[in-house]
């Protein structure tokens, strides 16, 4: 495990969705979940790379929607990849799609985990707690098959 898993904590996340609803439920689920965590909110990709430019601090995690205004995820995901402080911070695919395309794309471009958006508050909060107390989060995904990740209860639609 590299230097940066280790001192990982987990309390500084970044949420990048352009739905002011989603971002108001993650952030209600995130603190339920973990209340230490502190979560800063961008609303596209600009605001992220600027966001990313002017702060000394390294987040923990970033959440990262795919389609939004400006600059999308995809491009949020390749710019990360590219810069060597960011390289290592684990990219949480948050999204409505479950397009296999988003998925084949995402993985192949270096994002940890992918998961569709629940449909409800207490999956949000499961799966988020899966995330959060994960070592496998921490080391990416070991293969495709354990790439996408769902809750018990998406799993039995």
């Amino acid at each position: 495990m590299n230097e940066y898993l280790q001192k990982r904590r987990n309390e500084n996340v970044i949420l990048v969705d352009d739905d002011p609803d989603d971002r108001d439920l993650f952030a209600e689920a995130m603190n339920m979940v973990d209340p230490r965590v502190h979560v800063t909110m961008k609303r596209d990709g600009e605001e992220l790379a600027n966001y990313l430019s002017q702060e000394s601090d390294i987040p923990d995690l970033i959440f990262l929607d795919l389609n939004m205004p400006k600059k999308n995820g995809r491009e949020c995901l390749a710019d990360l990849q590219k810069n060597p402080r960011f390289k290592s911070v684990p990219v949480i695919i948050y999204t409505t799609s479950l397009n296999p395309v988003d998925i084949e794309e995402t993985f192949k471009n270096g994002a940890s985990r992918f998961f569709r958006k629940p449909n409800s508050f207490e999956e949000l909060k499961e799966i988020l707690n899966s995330i959060l107390f994960s070592e496998l989060t921490l080391s990416g995904p070991r293969g495709k098959e354990d790439f996408v990740l769902s809750t018990k209860a998406s799993t039995q639609r």
